[in-house]
């Protein structure tokens, strides 16, 4: 039976409360879910789930919604498939906590806080961020480090932008609704701000009881301009000396902590919390929190300045962390040539698993592909199937051979895996060799786009690496590769055999989210009884077993909740035993106690796993000296107090008697104690605190499902205390060019002896100066700082940096930290005054109808230029911003703008509506002709102005091909591609974000420069059509 038995550590759990300083909304919640009161955490959250639900009706992700009320469209979207769904939470937790750890390091900072009337300063630091954030955003590919950068700089914006409603008087002038003004590159100017002789508050009884009365909600004095309260403990903007006996000055920030409170005028108009004692107008903090709601929505959807206005739904659901709906195949291409031995068993091992979790599931695939190649390509195969278990014997039944001459004929695998997949679906391609059959890779990408067939790569390894060979051979192999993903929508990873089971996993998860539960795991040893009780609770659709340590498939049984053994000979029920291991599934297995028994004593490892919509997630909370809560993104220290929060998904509402288990390594509950759970609108979660213990545990939650039946739920990764701690400076702003930067640390040795450590940093690019690594001897009880340096010498760059500590002599990572920064340069970013109608555009009265726009640079504009058919001015009291007119004939414009010295920027912009207007109806001939005319007419005015440009580029380019058969490649906007039979572009930029380039303004490469006669055919597709995977029109226009 399962192993319950209780081995106390030092290890206690108990409940705690405490009084919390503030100078916004309060970052976190803490112990406990207070509806009444809204945090910065629950305001970002909220926020997100409005713009999540949003974008899913109005992309038709969701369509059969009864309700607009967000909750439900969200619910409705995921469906049972809790993977997904706590992937995209952890999203909305991931800006919540962005937030947190800007307060964290600027709450004593008014520019910050929008304390002490620094407003205008605020606003200017978030329409500074929003420009750096548009340029990340106008990237062709939001990449992983880009979302982390992007999530960063946001929190930093929402901080400010949220402190704003809570700390300033916007609300009692105005109520519960947003000033999108605020923070945005729309405003040039806000409304007026109280000036420094203007007395804004009035003094009031700021005691309990009389707050309560409502003694301070009519304190201010000014109703028709902005002010916010001076909080005592600033960095700077302290608040003005005033006469004593005067009953009027400038407003507190108030609250007990507020020292400054009592001075003239005394009192405050902070609306943070509920709490009286800390917030003199708590009456309107509900108020506040809604338009900090709405301002946090505007920010990112606002449909003139909203940073995701008029970007490609793929770009918002990455940002959002939501997985779109779709019902692809699941495909292969495999190299199966003898030096793939190693690799191919790891492929093995991670497809099985994949296919064990999804096969039955919602999230199934329709179809799942299989096709392996090798030389010569006679031995490509390929077969598909719809049935799981027929793609797992498939796979187990993967032979190697061959090997030696390096290059297969990859090609031919990935167009026979095109060939019998589904459209809008992903092929991963394994391969540690080149491409032996590159002529054929402008055809594979005709294919595969035809299909809107994506296609990632795993090279775990190159010919020109098992082989000496010229640098330019290396490029040119590796390019096949590269050119196909580019092309596609993909990505080539290269990398080392043992990271290809966690890049295929993740590549896995974007489309196949399993709902993955992990129900237990535990170590039985041979002195332990040979039967073991595995508990499956009413919401189980998929049972998976997995024993470590069996010699054979007949050592270990399974029973049914009515004894019945199972002998997996009846459809959805599989066993398989390889590499000693067994691994047992049950589709739909019967709720109640299966039992597991072992026939052969022998250790071992037991993981149970289900498919199911319930499931948990924690966090881990600390408190600092202030009594503020945030969520700890460390290793706990051994023996530190911490808050368990405990996230539960799906959970029935009438589900009951819940416990918080700790268990240790081998699984054994070392103690378990009741937990009560919140049953809220959007989430269900419990709070119980915990003094860390000294070594590893996990954390499993339990109790009753709403039919009796006993549920048990497990973190799938284990948490390790330690005796060290390592606390990273952040970096918010932007590093300077060529200049080093200091990334500082603090190391604090929370152990009762004297340790030597090793404290190192790595980054992604190579711009970490010498040393990389630092020793310290630290003593008991205390910390040391160091600094490590990076710089960069190209504008703009990521860098994304990891420091960690080791003890010395140890390669055992105590804590690790990573942060993305970003190097300075010249960003703008344009937003429509006045928008065109989807009907007028390119229509045959389009000239009747206008549009405005802005463009806003990190830099004063000294010149600029537009090929577009535009009016545009520098703004006459902002050189920072450039003004821009035109008619509604064309979609689209771009600028390039320059300082007097230094580089310049490019902003582009539609002047249609945004993606959030998508529709699914098919395009009318006659709107294809509308937008194909649109389009050429200004084609032919851009290819005449690039030519010459594109002759210079040729002579010095080394390594061009001329394509000699008519190949198309596909540029996004309306969606543009040239082709003719002589001529290839070679400008590298195969794939285009719809609007983060312009196409009339492309710097198009062609070879051999093309004569004034040439005719070049164009594919246009419509935006609309973009959208909705619509076919090419295609079109021809003379130069």
């Amino acid at each position: 039976m399962m192993k319950g038995r209780l081995t106390m550590l030092s290890l206690c759990l108990f409940l705690t409360s405490a009084v919390t300083f503030i100078e916004a909304f309060n970052p976190n919640t803490g112990l406990s879910d207070d509806t009444a009161t809204y945090t910065h955490q629950r305001i970002t959250v909220e926020a997100i789930d409005r713009i999540a639900a949003d974008f899913l009706l109005t992309s038709n992700q969701v369509t059969t919604s009864q309700t607009t009320e967000y909750d439900f469209v969200i619910k409705e979207h995921f469906e049972s498939d809790s993977d997904s769904y706590e992937n995209y939470k952890n999203r909305a937790q991931q800006f919540a906590n962005a937030v947190s750890n800007v307060y964290q390091s600027y709450r004593t900072n008014p520019d910050y806080t929008v304390n002490s009337e620094r407003i205008l300063e605020a606003h200017k630091i978030v329409q500074d961020t929003r420009l750096e954030i548009a340029s990340i955003l106008s990237s062709e590919t939001l990449t992983d480090t880009a979302v982390t950068l992007l999530v960063e700089k946001l929190g930093k914006c929402l901080m400010i932008i949220q402190s704003f409603y809570s700390n300033t008087n916007w609300v009692e002038m105005n109520g519960r609704v947003a000033y999108t003004d605020f923070g945005s590159l729309a405003a040039q100017s806000l409304m007026q701000i109280a000036s420094s002789s203007d007395a804004t508050c009035r003094t009031c009884d700021d005691s309990r009881v009389a707050l309560n009365l409502g003694s301070c909600n009519d304190n201010l004095v000014l109703t028709d301009r902005l002010t916010s309260g001076y909080l005592s403990g600033q960095l700077h903007s302290p608040k003005p000396t005033a006469n004593p006996a005067h009953t009027t000055g400038k407003c507190s920030h108030g609250g007990v902590k507020d020292s400054g409170r009592i001075t003239p005028a005394a009192g405050g108009i902070n609306k943070e919390t509920t709490d009286w004692d800390f917030s003199p107008h708590a009456h309107l903090h509900n108020d506040a929190s809604e338009a900090a709601i709405q301002a946090t929505v505007a920010f990112f959807m606002d449909p003139t300045t909203g940073i995701l206005t008029d970007k490609v739904q793929t770009t918002v659901a990455t940002l959002l962390g939501l997985q779109l709906k779709s019902t692809p195949s699941l495909a292969f291409a495999i190299d199966v040539s003898g030096s793939m031995g190693d690799d191919i068993a790891s492929v093995k091992e991670v497809l099985r698993a994949k296919v064990n979790e999804v096969k039955g599931t919602e999230r199934a695939p329709g179809k799942y592909v299989l096709a392996t190649f090798n030389d010569p390509a006679s031995l490509t195969e390929v077969t598909s199937t719809t049935d799981g278990d027929e793609m797992i014997r498939l796979i187990d039944n993967l032979i190697i051979s061959g090997g030696g001459d390096c290059p297969e004929y990859a090609i031919s695998g990935i167009r026979a895996a095109i060939r019998l997949s589904e459209p809008n679906s992903k092929i991963i391609v394994a391969t540690d060799a080149d491409a032996k059959d590159s002529i054929d890779t402008f055809t594979a990408i005709s294919e595969a786009n035809a299909k809107t067939i994506r296609i990632e790569f795993l090279l775990t390894g190159s010919c020109t690496r098992r082989r000496r060979v010229a640098p330019a051979r290396y490029k040119r192999n590796l390019a096949t590769f590269q050119s196909i993903a580019a092309s596609t929508g993909g990505t080539v990873y290269q990398i080392g055999s043992g990271e290809l089971s966690t890049i295929l996993n993740q590549l896995l998860q974007e489309d196949f989210a399993s709902s993955t539960a992990v129900v237990d795991y535990f170590v039985q040893t041979t002195s332990e009884s040979n039967s073991m009780d595995v508990h499956v609770d009413s919401e189980t659709t998929n049972l998976v077993i997995t024993i470590s340590g069996p010699y054979s498939s007949t050592h270990a049984t399974l029973s049914d909740p009515t004894g019945t053994v199972q002998t997996f000979s009846t459809e959805g029920t599989t066993r398989y035993y390889s590499s000693n291991t067994i691994t047992m599934t049950i589709q739909n297995p019967t709720p109640g106690t299966w039992v597991l028994t072992r026939l052969l004593s022998r250790r071992w490892e037991v993981n149970v796993t289900v498919s199911s919509a319930i499931d948990i997630d924690i966090q881990l909370i600390e408190t600092d000296d202030t009594g503020i809560y945030y969520v700890s993104n460390r290793n706990p220290i051994i023996g530190k107090n911490y808050t368990i929060a405990v996230v539960v998904y799906n959970l029935n509402s009438s589900s009951t008697s819940f416990a918080l288990n700790i268990l240790d390594e081998e699984g054994t509950v070392n103690y378990n104690t009741p937990i009560d759970l919140n049953f809220g609108p959007s989430k269900i979660t419990g709070y119980t605190s915990i003094v860390i213990p000294s070594t590893s545990f996990y954390v499993q939650l339990s109790g009753t499902d709403q039919d009796g039946f006993q549920f048990k739920r497990t973190l799938g990764t284990s948490i390790t205390p330690v005796g060290v701690d390592l606390f990273i400076q952040p970096i918010f702003g932007n590093l300077a060019i060529g200049t080093p930067q200091n990334i500082t640390y603090t190391l604090s040795n929370q152990g009762s002896t004297t340790e030597t450590y090793t404290v190192s940093i790595v980054d992604d690019k190579g711009r970490i100066l010498s040393p990389t690594s630092q020793q310290h001897s630290v003593s008991a009880g205390n910390d040391t700082t160091g600094i490590f340096q990076l710089t960069s010498t190209i504008e703009l760059e990521y860098i994304t940096y990891t420091v960690s500590v080791t003890t010395f002599g140890s390669s055992t990572v105590l804590q690790s930290t990573t942060y993305t920064a970003m190097f300075a340069g010249s960003y703008c970013s344009a937003f429509m005054t006045s928008q065109c109608s989807g009907g007028n555009t390119g229509s045959s009265n389009c000239s009747l109808s206008n549009w405005s726009a802005k463009a806003a640079f990190s830099f004063d504009v000294t010149t600029f230029i537009v090929t577009d058919n535009v009016t545009v001015s520098i703004d006459g009291t902002d050189r920072t911003r450039l003004l821009i007119n035109g008619t509604c004939c064309i979609t689209n414009f771009t600028v390039n703008a320059f300082p007097t010295t230094g580089s310049g920027c490019q902003a582009s912009q539609s002047v249609v509506g945004s993606v959030f207007q998508s529709s699914t109806d098919d395009v009318s001939d006659q709107e294809d002709a509308d937008v194909t005319s649109a389009i050429s007419t200004n084609i032919g005015l851009i290819v005449g102005v690039l030519v010459g440009v594109a002759v210079l580029i040729i002579g010095a380019t080394a390594l061009l091909k001329h394509v000699t058969s008519k190949q198309t490649v596909v540029k996004d906007d309306g969606v543009i591609a040239f082709n003719d039979d002589k001529h290839a572009d070679i400008s590298g930029r195969t794939h285009f974000d719809p609007k983060t380039l312009n196409p009339k303004s492309l710097e198009i490469m062609l070879s051999p420069a093309p004569p004034r006669a040439t005719t070049l055919r164009i594919n246009v597709r419509s935006r609309n059509q973009f959208w909705n995977n619509k076919p090419d029109k295609l079109r021809t226009v003379k130069m």
